[in-house]
C-alpha cells in the first residue's frame, strides 16, 4: 500500500508539472502573436495565469506535503499554507466566471460600448482576483488555535470552491444561451421601403447570425471546460470536508487527487483542440525549427 501511495504521489506531481508546462506553451503563444490579442483571448490568458499559478502552489505543497511534512506543524506557517491553498483552489473557478460576466454584460447589453472596453475587462479580471483574496480571509482570521479546520470551515472551503462558482456559471450561462438563440431565431420585417434597405437588413441579418454561431459555439466550449474542470475537482473538494467526518482512506484520496488534475490537464488539451489557428501557428512554427535546423546540419 505504501508503494502505491509513492506511486500516486509521483503521479500528482508529473500531472501538474504537465499540466503548468502547456498551459505555458499555450499563453506564450498568445502573447507572442498580435493577432490573438482580443478581449477572448484576455480572459482565456487569465485563466491559464490563474492555472499556472495554481500549479505552482500545488506542486510547492504536494513537495512539502511528501518530503517534508513537519512544516505544517509550525502555527504561523500553516495559516499562510491554508490561505494560500484556497486562493489556489478558487482562481480558477473564479477566472471561468469572470469570463462568463463578462461574455453575459458584452452580449445582453451589446448596445452600450462600455462592456466592449479595456477598462470593462480591467475590472471583471480585477474583480475576480480581489474577491479571491477576500474570500479566503477566513481562512487567517479564524478563532481555532493551532492548525486545525474546523468543520465549518471546510463545508465554507468546499462552497467557495465547487458550490458558489457552478451555481453563477450555471445561471449566466442559461440567460446567454437564451439571449443567443433568441436573437438568432427573431423575426424581421422581411420588406421595407427601399432596395438599399432590404440590403442593408439583409447584411445585418447574416452578420447577426455569424455573431450568434461563433457566441454558441464558445459558449459551449466554456460550459464544456467549465463543467469537466467541476466534476474533476469536486470529489477532491468535498472529500476534504467529509474527512473531518468520517474516515476516508489516504489511497482513495490520492485517486481523487489524480482526478483532478486529469480534469485540469483535459481542459488545457481542450483550449488547444478548439483554439484551430493557434493550432496551425505552433505547426508552423515547429516546421520552422525543423527546417531551420535541418539547413545547418
Amino acid at each position: 500500500m505504501a508503494d502505491l501511495a509513492t506511486i500516486l504521489s509521483i503521479l500528482q506531481l508529473v500531472l501538474m508539472s504537465l499540466a503548468l508546462v502547456l498551459t505555458l506553451i499555450y499563453s506564450l503563444s498568445i502573447l507572442s502573436n498580435r493577432r490573438f490579442h482580443h478581449q477572448n483571448n484576455i480572459f482565456i490568458l487569465n485563466i491559464c495565469f490563474a492555472i499556472m499559478t495554481s500549479a505552482i502552489f500545488f506542486l510547492a505543497y504536494l513537495s512539502i506535503l511528501n518530503f517534508n511534512v513537519k512544516l505544517f506543524y509550525i502555527s504561523n506557517i500553516c495559516i499562510i499554507m491554508y490561505y494560500a491553498y484556497s486562493i489556489a483552489s478558487i482562481q480558477i473557478p473564479f477566472a471561468f466566471v469572470a469570463f462568463t460576466v463578462h461574455r453575459f454584460c458584452f452580449i445582453l447589453y451589446h448596445t452600450r460600448p462600455f462592456f466592449r472596453t479595456n477598462k470593462w475587462v480591467i475590472i471583471c479580471i480585477g474583480g475576480q482576483w480581489i474577491s479571491e483574496f477576500l474570500i479566503s480571509l477566513p481562512f487567517i482570521i479564524r478563532s481555532q488555535p493551532y492548525c486545525l479546520i474546523p468543520v465549518s470551515l471546510r463545508l465554507y472551503f468546499f462552497m467557495i470552491v465547487v458550490i458558489v462558482p457552478s451555481f453563477m456559471n450555471i445561471i449566466l450561462n442559461i440567460r446567454i444561451f437564451v439571449h443567443v438563440r433568441s436573437s438568432s431565431y427573431r423575426v424581421r420585417p422581411a420588406w421595407t421601403a427601399s432596395t438599399v434597405n432590404n440590403v442593408n437588413n439583409t447584411q445585418q441579418q447574416q452578420r447577426n447570425a455569424s455573431i450568434s454561431r461563433r457566441e454558441i459555439s464558445l459558449l459551449r466550449q466554456m460550459i464544456f471546460m467549465f463543467t469537466m474542470f467541476i466534476g474533476g475537482w469536486t470529489p477532491v473538494y468535498f472529500m476534504l470536508y467529509l474527512s473531518q467526518i468520517i474516515y476516508i482512506s489516504a489511497v482513495i484520496q490520492l485517486f481523487a487527487t489524480i482526478l483532478c488534475e486529469f480534469a485540469l490537464l483535459s481542459s488545457i488539451i481542450n483550449l488547444f483542440i478548439c483554439n484551430r489557428e493557434l493550432r496551425e501557428y505552433l505547426m508552423n512554427k515547429l516546421r520552422f525549427c525543423l527546417t531551420r535546423g535541418n539547413v545547418f546540419r
